[in-house]
Formats: structure tokens, sequence, C-alpha cells
């Protein structure tokens, strides 16, 4: 990957709002990169962002443009899995090499780029240039995450201590992949399925989900997974997910389900739908060792 430069927009999900578009083009400018936005990127259909064929057809005119170093999502929300089966990877793979940028329900996608030898880059939607924090810690955050975006395609090799929860000693070198907990379970059993290489850290995070929600899609995530052998989870944050007359954190409910399977449990990795929300590359081989996830 090389330095950004010139971006395209794209909203393969939700609809975005116009305003939040306009402010980040201009942030994304006066960091001295050039944005092109999608001629569906403002669209509308219900709450997507126009129909499947719109979106594909801005997906595909954003990997033929000549000089573009990445394709950046604008947001998330629902309708990234509706655009597999209209994709034409041949078209998509003629810019091997430019990442697809986003989060949240664009996990089916950076599960299906990485799958076909594609670059992902898990990390902050590209609204979020144009999004401000009331608190200054928060913005700061903020703007570390989407930095990260950057430093990442310049060719940045990030590492995260995290908290070891359960399992001992280093965890074998595996392909880092996941992404939101929700999206992943709802694509089980479909084209969009997480397809892990045996060994691999998965990455879950969630936001406005109660826990009993999270439960479940636990549950179906892992019984759909039952060929593949998982090295680790690697927990981000799950932003207002509601306690509901439980007891037990979150945690807690996952290690019921991990340990029993051999899964070593960490928490603590800055990615999901707060303001952290550092990048990783899909798919990337990482190593676990003395709770430091490493990109190798």
């Amino acid at each position: 990957m090389k330095p950004v430069q010139r971006v395209a927009l794209v909203s393969p999900a939700g609809a975005v709002k116009e305003e939040l578009v306009t402010a980040a083009m201009a942030r994304l400018s006066a960091e001295g990169i050039e944005p092109l936005l999608g001629e569906h990127a403002l669209g509308r259909h219900r709450y997507l962002a126009g129909t499947p064929e719109e979106r594909v057809a801005d997906l595909h005119w954003a990997f033929s443009q000549a000089d573009v170093d990445a394709v950046w999502c604008l947001r998330g929300g629902y309708g990234a899995a509706q655009l597999l089966p209209l994709l034409d990877w041949s078209r998509l793979s003629a810019s091997k090499g430019r990442p697809l940028i986003g989060y949240s329900d664009e996990s089916v996608l950076l599960e299906a780029f990485h799958r076909r030898g594609l670059t992902a880059i898990h990390g902050p939607v590209a609204i979020d240039w144009g999004r401000s924090e009331a608190e200054p810690a928060d913005q700061a955050r903020r703007e570390r995450s989407l930095h990260s975006v950057l430093e990442l395609c310049a060719g940045g090799r990030p590492s995260w201590m995290l908290e070891r929860l359960s399992g001992q000693g280093p965890v074998p070198a595996g392909e880092l992949v996941g992404g939101n907990l929700t999206t992943l379970a709802s694509a089980a059993g479909t084209a969009a399925a997480l397809r892990p290489q045996d060994g691999a850290i998965l990455v879950l995070e969630d936001v406005g989900e109660p826990y009993y929600h999270l439960e479940r899609s636990l549950y179906q995530l892992l019984g759909s997974l039952t060929e593949h052998r998982i090295g680790a989870v690697c927990l981000g944050t799950f932003t207002n997910c509601p306690v509901r007359n439980v007891e037990q954190s979150l945690e807690d409910i996952f290690l019921e389900w991990l340990k029993p399977r051999g899964i070593s449990l960490y928490r603590g990795l800055p990615c999901g739908h707060g303001p952290e929300n550092e990048a990783w590359p899909y798919g990337a081989r990482v190593r676990l060792e003395a709770d430091r996830l490493q990109v190798l």
C-alpha cells in the first residue's frame, strides 16, 4: 500500500446525511487528500443508499478510477451483503492492492475481499471525518483513529496491548478477521458467511445490542464455524449495549461458550462504534504474544 492522496467515497449500505458527507470531504481536502464522490453515494432507497444495483455501480466505478489510492465507505448501517451476488470480481481485481475501508455492516465486504485476495481495512468510515465529539478527549481519539487508516495505508504495522481473560501462553500466528458480531452472525449459512482459516484471530465488536442478543449472535456464529479452529477472540468495544436483568459481565457470558472450545479470550482492542476505532488490516497475519497483538 502507499500514502493516500486520492480516495473514492461510496455508500454500499445505509443512506448518509449530505451535510456529514460535505463536512467529511472538506476535512479530507484539508488533509491534502482529494475526495471523489460516487454518483449514487447520496442516494436513498428506503433506509439504504440506493438500490443494490446503484450501490454496486459505485463500487465498480470506484475500483476503475485511475490514481485512486483507496475506496472508503461513507458509513455502515445495513445492506452490504446484498451486493455480493452482483459484484464483478474481475473488475474489482483490476485494481488489486487498492484497499476497501470500512467496518460494521461492511464486515461482510471486507471478508469477501480478503477471500479473493483483495486488500481490505477494518477502520472508521469516511463520514467520521465530518463528525465532532463533545468531549475533547473523545475528539482526540476519533482523530487518532482516522489517521491510523492513513498510517496503515502507508505501510504501518500496528500493535496493541490487550488483556488476556482466558488461555495460556502465546497464540500461534493466524489471520486477523471478523468485525461486527451481529452482522457476522446474520451472514452465517449464506454466501457472505465468515470462512476463517484454521487458527484465525477473531475480532468482535458491536453497538446497541442487549446482552442476550449478543449471546445469541455469538452462539450462532460459533455454531457456523464448527469446521474451523479459532485461535483466539479479541473483543473490541460494545458501545451502548444495555444490561437487562443479567448479573454476568459480557466477558463472562462469552467465556462460557469459548472456554469449552479451547478458544482464548482477550479484551481491550481499540476498535468499534465509539470514537476509538483504530484501523487494522483485514486478513493480515498477526501474533498474540505477551498480551500484545502484533501485525506481522
